[in-house]
C-alpha cells in the first residue's frame, strides 16, 4: 500500500504585502508626530506661562515686603544689577540670594559663581538652553546662564507717533533707581499693563525663527542676556524683513528679533504678564498702538481689543 505524504502550507508574507504595511505604518508615523510635537510644544507653553507667572506673583510679594515694585536696574557702579536677584526669595531661591554679593556687580568674580546657576523659572522650555552668555563689563568678562524675560523699558516715539516721550523709559512698570515705583503709580490700571514679556534666546541672534551666523545685529550682547543682568528691552516696530524699524504702520512688532522689542519661539504670538499677575499671549498681528498703550503706566488709553 502505497504512502501518500501530506505538506503543511505555511501562510507568509509576499513582498507587495510587506511593502503596503510598511507604508502603512510610514503614514501613521507621519500623521502622529506633528500631534506629539504639537503637545510637546503646548505643555512648553504652558510651563513657560507658568514662569512668567511666578515671576510676576514674586513681584507682588516683593512689592508687599518693600512697599516698591521691585527695580528695573541698578546702574551704580559696584551694586549693578537687573531685577533677577531682587526677586530670588519669592521664587523659591532664598539660598542662592543669600549667596549672591549685594555689594558687587552682577558679572564681578564674587558673583559669577551665582549667575552660573540655571533658573528654569528664568528659561522659557520653547527656547534652546540651557545656554551661557558672556558678559564684558568695565574690563571684567564673566559667563553667566540666559534668561528669557525682559521688562519693556522704552520704545521709539517715530515708531508710536508720540514724539514727546521718545526714549522716556519712566513709562514703565518698573523703573531704575534711585527712582521706584509703586502700584499706585500704574494709573492705567494693573490689568491693563505689561511688567515682564519675552525676549527670548540671547546670547544667540535671531530673526523670525532663524539663528543667525553672527550676533553682531544684537543689541547690547555683552552686558543683557544673563538672568541677574540689564534684563530690560526698548519696543519697536519693524518692517517685513523684521529688521528695519518702521512707522506706525509697520507689519511686525512681535517675534521679529531678539535684539530689541518682544520676542518668543512660540508660533503666532509671545506671553507677557501684567502687574495684576495675569498672563497673556500677544498675538503677532497686535497693532503698534494698542502694544504701546499695554506698556505705559499713565498714558490714559481705552484699551477695547484683544491682544
Amino acid at each position: 500500500m502505497a504512502r501518500t505524504s501530506t505538506r503543511k502550507q505555511h501562510a507568509a508574507f509576499t513582498l507587495i504585502e510587506l511593502l503596503v504595511v510598511i507604508a502603512i505604518i510610514a503614514i501613521l508615523i507621519a500623521l502622529l508626530l506633528p500631534a506629539v510635537q504639537q503637545a510637546r510644544e503646548a505643555a512648553r507653553r504652558m510651563s513657560c506661562k507658568n514662569n512668567l507667572k511666578q515671576i510676576a506673583l514674586a513681584a507682588h510679594n516683593y512689592e508687599s515686603a518693600f512697599r516698591v515694585m521691585p527695580p528695573r536696574r541698578i546702574l551704580t557702579n559696584g551694586n549693578r544689577r537687573g531685577w533677577g536677584p531682587a526677586i530670588l526669595p519669592y521664587l523659591d531661591q532664598a539660598n542662592l540670594q543669600g549667596r549672591y554679593d549685594f555689594n558687587k556687580n552682577f558679572y564681578d568674580p564674587e558673583n559669577e559663581e551665582n549667575i552660573r546657576v540655571p533658573l528654569a523659572v528664568f528659561m522659557c522650555p520653547s527656547a534652546p538652553g540651557p545656554r551661557l552668555v558672556t558678559v564684558i563689563q568695565s574690563g571684567v568678562t564673566s559667563e553667566g546662564i540666559a534668561g528669557d524675560y525682559f521688562g519693556p523699558n522704552s520704545f521709539r516715539s517715530d515708531e508710536f507717533g508720540v514724539t514727546s516721550l521718545s526714549g522716556n523709559n519712566q513709562i514703565t512698570a518698573m523703573d531704575d533707581l534711585p527712582r521706584t515705583r509703586r502700584f499706585r503709580d500704574i494709573t492705567d490700571g494693573t490689568t491693563n499693563t505689561m511688567f515682564i514679556t519675552e525676549q527670548a534666546g540671547r546670547a544667540d541672534y535671531y530673526i523670525r525663527g532663524i539663528k543667525q551666523t553672527s550676533n553682531a545685529g544684537l543689541s547690547q550682547a555683552t552686558s543683557w542676556g544673563s538672568w541677574p543682568s540689564y534684563q530690560v528691552f526698548q519696543v519697536q516696530v519693524f518692517g517685513s524683513d523684521a529688521v528695519t524699524r518702521d512707522g506706525p504702520g509697520g507689519t511686525c512688532s512681535i517675534n521679529c528679533n531678539n535684539s530689541q522689542g518682544i520676542y518668543s519661539f512660540h508660533t503666532g504670538g509671545a506671553h507677557a504678564s501684567f502687574v495684576d499677575g495675569s498672563v497673556h499671549m500677544l498675538s503677532e498681528s497686535i497693532d503698534a498702538n494698542v502694544l504701546f498703550a499695554l506698556i505705559t503706566i499713565n498714558g490714559g488709553e481705552v484699551i477695547n481689543q484683544d491682544f
